[in-house]
């Protein structure tokens, strides 16, 4: 076989993944090679082996461990799953100009803790609505895995008809989202996720991305009443208050910022709910979803790992 100008024998436990121009691998098979070590290495450029870990759809029998990376403006969530499941996850914060190395160290600090090996990740798929860091987090799996990375976006298979006015203004978050949802219940709702900001999305009893809403987040919006209010103190831990009726200054603004927020969720999901004419399953992510459920009348489940799903399902369909 002669691929870039290389010569290469062939060997039944390693692919040869080959870089393209449109950032997808193609894969080869390998045989009869006198390769001996069992973790991926880099032959040139654009061509790197990996062991032969992959599904039968790439002619050889194995499992597979995904990295799924989520990059959102506040928080970037990691998974490392196997055979569909979420076997560990991480949330660490999103630094705009961390370098790929530094991301390095802190990926590999959390892999040996939890006992994984960079090894054996097979494949790695990105959701990201920073772009600054879009090449530090390709440069990063190329870097420290050998694998080009899956990055969620317009022209990847997601199952999906998106029926927004334009798709592409979407955010790959709101996508990967709603795909994990509609996998999991397959029927129509909303997806409420409570990130940097809270957003709501409808997807019909079809599988289609509708739209939604989006508000400033629960934090944000804190930010702004603690700078803009000088002589308010900072709430740093919100807990389901006792009473609506606050009789101290932190508790009003508990009170305020957990059933304030309740009131906003359930209010949009009533009216899309009276819009649409269907009885709408709500579901909730994001790191203040639990607390939010907890004092809303309209949320019906919280998942916590979403995100991870949805990239998992994605993933799935992309083989």
């Amino acid at each position: 076989m002669k691929i870039d100008g290389l010569l290469l024998k062939t060997h039944p436990e390693f692919f040869l993944s080959q870089r393209r121009k449109d950032r997808k691998e193609k894969i080869f098979p390998l045989e009869n090679n006198t390769l001996c070590e069992r973790h991926p290495f880099i032959l040139s450029k654009n061509l790197f082996l990996r062991p032969g870990i992959f599904p039968a759809d790439h002619g050889q029998g194995g499992r597979i461990m995904l990295f799924c990376i989520d990059i959102g403006n506040t928080n970037i969530v990691l998974g490392v799953t196997l055979e569909g499941e979420v076997v560990r996850s991480w949330r660490i914060r999103t630094e705009r100009d961390i370098t790929a190395d530094e991301l390095g160290i802190i990926v590999g600090n959390l892999f040996q803790a939890a006992e994984i090996k960079r090894e054996d990740i097979t494949h790695t798929i990105v959701s990201c609505v920073v772009p600054p860091l879009l090449n530090t987090i390709e440069e990063f799996s190329e870097r420290y895995f050998h694998i080009t990375p899956i990055i969620v976006g317009p022209g990847l298979k997601t199952g999906m008809p998106i029926l927004y006015d334009n798709p592409k203004e979407v955010g790959a978050d709101r996508i990967v989202n709603a795909v994990g949802a509609y996998e999991k219940y397959r029927r129509s709702l909303v997806v409420v996720d409570f990130g940097t900001a809270t957003t709501f999305d409808y997807v019909s009893g079809e599988g289609a991305y509708i739209g939604g809403a989006i508000s400033p987040g629960v934090i944000i919006s804190c930010e702004a009443l603690f700078q803009k209010a000088s002589k308010l103190p900072r709430v740093e831990i919100f807990a389901r208050p006792k009473s609506v009726i606050g009789r101290d200054t932190i508790t009003s603004m508990n009170v305020g910022i957990v059933y304030g927020y309740a009131g906003l969720v359930d209010g949009i999901v009533n009216r899309m709910k009276q819009e649409t004419g269907d009885d709408l399953v709500v579901v909730a992510t994001g790191g203040l979803a639990p607390l939010i459920c907890d004092v809303s009348e309209t949320i019906d489940h919280v998942e916590e790992l979403l995100t991870l799903h949805g990239l998992m399902a994605i993933f799935k369909k992309n083989l």
